[in-house]
């Protein structure tokens, strides 16, 4: 919460022509800690939003935490003080016509405002009734007191108005209408009235509620016939019934208790808010609170220096039966239906350092059902430089930024005359926020407050160097603006940018500014150039709507060239080369490397960046060859999307050795692409001296099912840089030379490669041979000859095994399977001594063990499945079947029914 200080007021004019501005306040986060006791300075709380202060009966403002001057002054005895000008909102002018000769004879005490009118009430009685510029309406303009009116009610209609005065009479007056008009004399002078919304319509009563120390509802009923309802009695120390506000269903009124909320509809009170300030601290003048409603179920109360906000909602389901349960107020029928409870909620309470007069509220822009910021009317102490005690009139607007906290947006000061605490209870707010109306009264003045115009907002700004805030303003607010421009606002401000030398600034708001004028755009552009800082505008320069002329974008791109060579190769890359002339570009390029002298130095990556763009540039003007050829020297993959885009293959069918040096899988891929333009053996041809890019492009060409002519050469290129690939390809392929690859094989040392190619010769004697002599593999060669399924393989194995005892007790193990175990323990030499053949004949022994149990196994099931289906095809063939006149033999495809009775006449 932002503590304000003005620097003095500026007194209003007298001329009805005259607009009362606001004064230029400055923003202060007070620090010395020596402000007046008797002013309770506004500290900032933050507060989370889910703090409500909830209750169904009394609502305790004084337990609501909020910050004092002191408190402020401390936090802040070590900080500088720091001001921030505060915008102006409002613009104010005295309200003339027939109002200054009213005046003249008699003093305001209160005001209530309609759509269609302002009803003033004066010390003498008088109730007079003016237009919004302030001509008055005399045939509505009557005596109805004998002494001063203290309050005024006007219905929603605008039809009838409820006044009272200390003379114990109630005037209910027609503005246009008297069927209802009336005087009503109490026995005890009413304080505050309020009248019925609905007071004008038939049938609805004509309600009006008074308030002294009780608050008394009149009624009107048969017959012209009154009857008094005191909604609320009061004790002595409650004390006079300051103020009521009705809206809807609701009637709020303030005494020196605090705030009760009256329902109807439940006929209850659903609140009392009780004050934040102390009521018997107040001394010396007379306070009275201020209502607002800001729409049915949110209502402001100005009072003293404090502010709250409550918003009446309804009960939980739960808590309306336990509601209904502790109090003695059910929920009532209205109408044969039930009414729901409600309860009410403070969101916010906050303290000022102002006395208030009245409150009011702005709405949100674009929302005119929602509201943004608290109006408040008041007196603010303030001291002199002679060190004298003076009261100001002031207006405030307050934005909600916690529960006890707020932001001060503006704080205008008016000069108004007799303005002292005494004469605290002459000044009143009357607004009609839907129309951004605020009418401020004093005793002997009428001031009309509205926002400012747009056009006095960016002048404002303007006039306070606040030039940034002008131009968004302004751009926000064009159809507003009618003395203003907000296109030579923008030009200012960036002409003050560039004149401070913040260029940065001034570049990035050009679009704001500039917006769609081309020759503002081009304007700019050689002021940029002037200052020598065209760099600036490269990000912002726009490329359509509008377009610049050529000139523009060139000299960018040439500040880029000697300057930045990589932002000069962003660029080409994402501008259009419609934007400049490419020719010229290129000639700028080309001549800046060739004058890369010591003098202005080109690094390594300043020049790949210029060949680059002048690659694009190239390619631009269609011509292709060059841009190829800086994209192969650059080895840059972008090359391919060239060929590919603009279909170049036959620029490079003869350099696709060196497009595989960028990318061997790009090319590759390309040459794959078009290889109706270039035969697999020219490739291969230009490429012969890199053997594994011709691995590579066969890969390729293999896993596409084509270039099998080439087998021999994948054999000897597998075998000479990638042998792990050879034996899948020997097992996938069929279609290359056995002897060919067999001696390849050999002179390389690859066995299983060897083993492989015997087997699939057919010569499985010499593959076994190289398995068991040369690898010594009798894993491999078992599994060889299992593969192959030959007898006289197995034969050849059990022979060879033979020789080494340990081969004889492997090949027991693993073998048994497929060879009989006998034949290899006969063929065993005598006397030679073979290890773990204990063990190896007890496994032999052990599986043909399991063999047999196997067998009998699968031989007792399959008894036993047999078996099941002979008895369930006997019982089925047993059962009766229903043989009718149509049923058919199934061998000769006679009628069943002719040969069954055959068969019993033939029965003997």
């Amino acid at each position: 919460m932002h503590h304000g200080k003005s620097t003095g007021p500026k007194p209003l004019g007298i001329m009805s022509s005259e607009t009362v501005q606001s004064n230029q306040v400055w923003q202060r986060n007070c620090s010395n800690g020596k402000e007046d006791e008797d002013i309770v300075a506004a500290a900032h709380y933050r507060s989370s939003s889910d703090d409500r202060l909830n209750s169904n009966d009394i609502i305790d403002m004084k337990s609501v935490k909020v910050g004092d001057s002191d408190s402020l002054n401390n936090n802040g005895e070590d900080e500088d003080e720091e001001e921030v000008l505060l915008e102006p909102r409002f613009t104010y002018s005295r309200i003339l016509n027939n109002i200054p000769s009213v005046f003249l004879k008699d003093s305001a005490t209160c005001i209530a405002v309609h759509d269609k009118f302002i009803a003033i009430g004066t010390q003498t009685g008088h109730i007079h009734i003016f237009d919004h510029l302030g001509n008055i309406h005399s045939e509505s303009t009557a005596r109805h007191h004998r002494c001063a009116v203290t309050s005024i009610s006007i219905d929603s209609a605008g039809k009838y108005m409820a006044s009272c005065a200390l003379d114990a009479r109630i005037s209910i007056c027609g503005i246009g209408s008297d069927e209802f008009t009336q005087t009503i004399d109490l026995k005890v002078a009413a304080r505050s009235v309020a009248i019925s919304p609905e007071f004008s319509k038939r049938g609805s009563g004509q309600m009006f509620v008074s308030g002294e120390r009780d608050l008394v509802l009149h009624e009107r009923r048969f017959f012209a016939n009154r009857k008094f309802t005191i909604i609320y009695q009061g004790l002595e120390r409650d004390g006079l019934i300051n103020q009521i506000s009705w809206h809807r269903s609701c009637i709020a009124f303030t005494n020196d208790t605090g705030t009760r909320i009256y329902d109807r509809n439940e006929e209850r009170i659903l609140a009392l808010v009780q004050p934040i300030h102390d009521v018997t601290s107040i001394t010396g003048y007379r306070c009275t609170a201020s209502h607002c409603w800001m729409n049915d179920f949110t209502l402001v109360i100005g009072w003293a220096h404090t502010v709250s906000i409550c918003v009446i909602q309804p009960l939980g389901q739960d808590e309306s039966s336990v509601s209904s349960t502790n109090s003695q107020s059910p929920a009532r029928k209205k109408g044969g239906q039930t009414s729901l409870m409600r309860r009410v909620e403070i969101h916010y309470a906050w303290k000022l350092d102002m006395i208030v007069a009245g409150v009011s509220f702005t709405l949100k822009e674009n929302e005119t059902d929602f509201w943004k910021e608290i109006v408040v009317f008041g007196m603010k102490r303030a001291v002199t430089d002679k060190d004298e005690e003076i009261v100001e009139m002031e207006l405030a607007l307050l934005e909600p930024d916690g529960i006890n906290s707020y932001l001060l947006n503006t704080e205008d000061r008016i000069e108004m005359r007799n303005c002292s605490l005494r004469n605290l209870p002459y000044f009143h707010m009357c607004a009609l926020p839907y129309d951004s109306l605020y009418f401020l009264l004093g005793s002997h003045e009428l001031i009309q407050a509205q926002p400012c115009s747009a056009d006095e907002r960016v002048r404002w700004y303007m006039d306070n160097g606040m030039l940034k805030e002008a131009v968004e303003y302004a751009n926000e607010h064009k159809n507003s603006l009618k003395e203003l421009n907000a296109l030579h606002i923008g030009k200012a401000y960036i002409d003050s940018l560039i004149a401070k030398g913040r260029y940065h600034d001034a570049a990035t708001n050009l679009r704001t500014v500039c917006a769609k004028h081309k020759d503002l755009w081009e304007y700019y552009v050689n002021e940029f150039e002037r200052h020598n800082v065209v760099l600036q505008l490269a990000k912002y320069l726009p490329e359509k709507d509008p377009q610049l002329e050529p000139e523009c974008y060139q000299n960018v791109l040439v500040a880029a060239l000697y300057n930045h060579p990589l932002l000069f190769y962003g660029l080409i890359k994402t501008w259009n080369p419609e934007l400049y002339r490419v020719g010229a570009i290129i000639d700028m390029a080309m001549k800046r490397v060739m004058q890369n002298t010591p003098s202005r130095p080109l690094s390594s990556r300043d020049i790949a960046a210029i060949y680059r763009a002048l690659a694009i540039l190239h390619t631009h003007e269609r011509k292709y060859d060059k841009a190829l050829a800086l994209y192969i020297r650059l080895s840059d993959k972008t090359v391919f999307q060239v060929i590919e885009r603009y279909h170049l293959f036959d620029l490079v069918k003869n350099n696709i050795s060196k497009l595989m040096e960028v990318d061997t899988d790009l090319a590759i891929r390309l040459v794959i692409e078009n290889a109706n333009s270039l035969p697999a053996r020219t490739v291969l041809t230009q490429i012969a001296k890199y053997p594994k890019l011709q691995m590579a492009y066969l890969n390729q060409l293999f896993e596409r099912n084509e270039g099998n002519e080439f087998a021999d050469l994948a054999v000897r290129l597998y075998a000479e840089h990638d042998a792990k690939k050879l034996l899948p390809f020997l097992r996938s392929k069929q279609c290359y030379d056995i002897t060919k690859a067999l001696e390849i094989c050999e002179q390389k040392q690859l066995i299983h490669e060897m083993v492989f190619l015997l087997g699939r010769s057919g010569n499985y004697s010499k593959a076994l041979d190289v398995l068991m002599n040369k690898l010594d593999r009798i894993d491999m060669a078992i599994d060889f000859c299992r593969e192959n399924d030959d007898r006289a393989l197995w034969e050849a194995l059990i022979e060879s095994s033979m020789k080494r005892p340990q081969r004889i007790t492997q090949l027991l193990n693993t073998a048994g399977e497929y060879v009989n175990p006998l034949e290899v323990i006969e063929k065993i030499p005598e006397r030679m001594p073979i290890p773990g053949l204990r063990d190896s004949l007890a496994k032999i022994l052990h599986d043909f063990e399991l063999q047999l149990q196997m067998q009998a196994g699968c031989r007792s099931v399959m008894l036993e499945s047999t078996d099941d289906l002979l008895r369930r095809f006997l019982a089925q063939s047993a059962q009766p079947s229903l043989i009718d006149n149509e049923a058919k033999c199934v061998l000769c495809c006679s009628l069943e029914r002719k040969i069954l009775n055959w068969f019993i006449e033939a029965k003997p």
